[in-house]
């Protein structure tokens, strides 16, 4: 019996919820797996689960070794990994947390690219809301920036700057007068990124303030891409984020100088007492793709 082994069985019954998952996820028996979280708890002192023939729970000492032995035994796994890709083939699991807008429409297709340099490292992405703070569980954390995050324990890397425009399908602004004021947006269907229908005051770069509404909002980006196409409305977001519907004309820049303030995305991961060349090579990797990107 060993620490690790047997809190890494530990946390695999807590996850999978029972003896028999956990098993079958490791590859041994419940047996072996009783054997190991009794010696767990007989090295600690303590109760970790409380098992039935039908329930599995954890005690409350049980949920604060679990919540910390998380924590350490992916700082251990993470530590062999990059201590074994400074002299081999880089692999593991890169851990990437994204806004839904930019994860989906944005980060995918470099991800794609990144994993064919790098064949042995696997991805989690995880949709995040935006503005949400970084997770110390995640490797990396692609943001706008976070105006009032200031943390010591975290890295920031600037990738690019981007501005909201306005965009629409041919055919929404084939059904209406030529838009050649901001004022005239007052009085069009925009698509909004909300929960609510109260309507949206925007300000813009050269002052201009607006009051938007429409009669279909969504928290969900891609619903709102696809209501644009379709010609349903007008959309307020960045280029970058509509460059296909761009590139294939299923959408055009509205009023194409009116644009909100430059706001920048930052890369954000945690220091760490040792090298985390995954991310470093993911990051240097965005870089390099998004250089003098400014969308």
């Amino acid at each position: 019996m060993d620490w690790i082994t047997c809190t890494q069985s530990f946390i695999c019954v807590v996850e999978q919820g029972s003896l028999a998952q956990a098993a079958t996820k490791l590859h041994t028996s419940s047996s072996a797996l009783s054997k190991r979280l009794s010696w767990l708890e007989s090295q600690l002192g303590v109760q970790l689960l409380k098992r039935t023939t039908r329930s599995l729970s954890m005690t409350d000492a049980g949920d604060l070794f679990y919540q910390r032995a998380k924590a350490w035994v992916d700082d251990w796994q993470q530590l062999v990994s990059e201590t074994a890709s400074t002299f081999g083939e880089v692999s593991g699991i890169l851990r990437i947390g994204a806004p839904l807008v930019t994860g989906n429409r944005f980060l995918v297709n470099f991800i794609a690219e990144f994993l064919e340099i790098y064949p042995k490292i696997k991805v989690e992405l995880t949709t995040l809301t935006p503005g949400q703070l970084p997770d110390l569980n995640l490797d990396v954390v692609i943001s706008r920036e976070l105006d009032y995050f200031n943390s010591a324990s975290y890295i920031a890397a600037k990738l690019f700057d981007f501005q909201p425009g306005f965009f629409a399908a041919p055919s929404y602004l084939a059904r209406h007068a030529p838009i050649t004021s901001p004022t005239q947006l007052t009085e069009h269907n925009v698509l909004l990124y909300s929960n609510s229908h109260q309507p949206q005051e925007r300000v813009f770069e050269d002052g201009t303030r607006l009051q938007l509404s429409g009669n279909f909002v969504s928290p969900n980006p891609e619903a709102l891409v696809s209501a644009a196409v379709i010609g349903m409305g007008i959309i307020l977001g960045g280029a970058g984020t509509v460059q296909k519907e761009l590139d294939q004309g299923l959408l055009v820049p509205v009023l194409p100088t009116l644009k909100q303030p430059r706001t920048s995305a930052y890369a954000y991961y945690p220091k760490l007492d040792y090298n985390h060349t995954k991310t470093k090579l993911f990051i240097d990797f965005i870089k390099q793709k998004v250089k003098n990107l400014y969308i």
